[in-house]
């Protein structure tokens, strides 16, 4: 019986670790879609909001990616 030290933890595979920071980038850029939409809406303007929100999340996803990438 093997001791409890003994016992090979579970770490995930590399395609576990990326497709985890695919559904990071999606979630980031729907967050700042729809934070967008929902600013526009409220304001009236025609998705000049929706715009700004999505390319600052979509820089976001790419450092938060880029950041667990480069991680030791």
């Amino acid at each position: 019986m093997k001791q409890p030290s003994e016992k090979k933890r579970f770490k995930p595979g590399k395609f576990i670790q990326y497709s985890g920071m695919a559904f990071q980038m999606i979630a980031t850029i729907l967050l700042g879609l729809g934070i967008g939409f929902l600013l526009d809406s409220y304001l009236g303007t025609e998705k000049m909001f929706t715009a700004i929100f999505t390319l600052l999340f979509v820089i976001a996803s790419m450092y938060l990616t880029l950041k667990d990438f480069i991680k030791p």
